[in-house]
């Protein structure tokens, strides 16, 4: 069963950076991005344009038009998020009739979104007018509050953490589906971590899950990814040598990176030669050290999981010390599974990327993914539910048949 789609408005004042976080969060999500401003009539912008503020009557048609786009996205299944001031409580319910939304409100002063509007020279909003949408705004009562003087990625990420987790949930018909769109997403984060910084790290994973998303990444995507500045971890391995059938680095090798451009001194495997499996746990966490500094954990700016039926990711298992290790990175695991030695991140570590995709696919998983996303699981008995609480973003991407028992929003 799918969940509803999940509609973000934010709402506002002129000046409170509506338009800025809700590109970059329905670039962060993957979703569509509608700007209200966008539907006035031309009248209504000609009388802001000359600073004549609009009455109720001049909004009917606008919101009644927003309500329409929102009704669309609700029946398609879309998720959406909105840029629209809306600040009267009639005008929420308005847009809110027969569907339903989450308000966020980006609230601060007046001399902050005044000295915001003085320097948009050619936006039809004036300063002038903003006293007059102080005295118009009735604050929500039912939204999620931020405070808009925060960096625009300090505000998205706090908005993202706050959202429903159904809401951080993408469903896909198959894993067919949900291969091309992960990989979409991807495609953005490594564009803008390379943008900003010069370089992105990936972790990536084992299981048969991923292995959709690496063929996407390496062909559809192969010429839009600037893998010369792009690193490529593991967030676990089996303890066997990388060329044996069960290595997750040689899945990856094959599925991936043999068919992309990336240089070898970027790819960095564990180093499962090394001997007892304790030292090589020491040896990878020292060389994620020298990669991102000493910290809480490894700033991955994407970090790709799974989750198994039992709900583990990573080699993170249930009653692993892995779930509670607070000071290392990266430990040495006994499992049930087979192979029963790995090596794995720890259940911190692991979630202190900036990005995480979890990658969730067939019906067997269906039990595993309910218990990840239900608020009260304990990360000792299903470890995946510790990551709901990471560091940064996390996106779950699931198929049809995986996300059959998640109840709609």
């Amino acid at each position: 069963m799918a969940v509803d789609p999940l509609i973000v408005i934010l709402v506002g004042v002129s000046g409170s950076g509506k338009s800025t976080i809700g590109t970059r969060l329905a670039r962060q999500m993957g979703w569509p991005f509608l700007e209200g401003d966008t539907l006035h009539s031309p009248a209504s912008i000609d009388k802001m344009s000359r600073g004549i503020p609009l009455t109720d009557e001049d909004r009917r048609p606008w919101l009644s038009e927003i309500h329409a786009r929102i009704t669309d996205a609700a029946r398609r299944g879309v998720d959406l998020v909105i840029a629209c001031s809306a600040l009267k409580q009639e005008y929420r319910q308005t847009l809110e009739r027969g569907v339903a939304l989450t308000w966020v409100h980006l609230k601060g002063s007046e001399a902050l979104f005044r000295s915001r509007l003085q320097q948009r020279t050619a936006h039809v909003m004036k300063a002038d007018m903003l006293a007059s949408q102080f005295d118009a705004l009735e604050e929500p009562s039912n939204a999620i509050v931020i405070d808009a003087s925060a960096t625009p990625d300090a505000i998205v990420e706090q908005l993202v953490r706050q959202l429903p987790a159904e809401g951080r949930l993408r469903v896909a018909a198959d894993v067919d589906e949900l291969s091309a769109k992960a990989a979409a997403a991807a495609v953005e984060i490594i564009e803008c971590a390379v943008a900003a910084r010069g370089r992105c790290s990936v972790a990536l994973s084992g299981g048969d899950t991923p292995r959709g998303f690496h063929r996407v990444l390496g062909s559809q995507f192969r010429a839009r990814v600037p893998w010369a500045q792009v690193h490529f971890f593991w967030g676990d391995e089996r303890y066997v040598p990388l060329d044996h059938a069960d290595s997750n680095y040689r899945m990856a090798r094959e599925t991936l990176l043999d068919h992309v451009p990336c240089p070898p001194s970027n790819i960095h495997p564990m180093p499962t030669h090394l001997s007892p499996a304790a030292a090589a746990a020491a040896a990878y966490e020292k060389a994620l050290r020298e990669h991102f500094g000493d910290g809480v954990g490894p700033a991955f700016d994407l970090n790709i999981l799974g989750i198994g039926e039992d709900a583990h990711t990573a080699s993170v298992f249930a009653g692993s010390p892995a779930v509670e290790e607070q000071e290392r990175w990266v430990v040495d695991a006994h499992t049930d599974a087979d192979p029963q030695l790995r090596l794995t991140l720890t259940l911190p570590a692991l979630s202190h990327s900036t990005n995480i995709f979890v990658l969730v696919a067939g019906a067997a998983k269906a039990g595993a993914l309910r218990h990840a996303l239900a608020a009260d699981s304990d990360p000792h008995l299903y470890p995946a539910a510790g990551i709901r609480s990471a560091h940064g973003t996390v996106l779950w991407w699931a198929d049809s048949a995986s996300a059959r028992f998640i109840r709609p929003s």
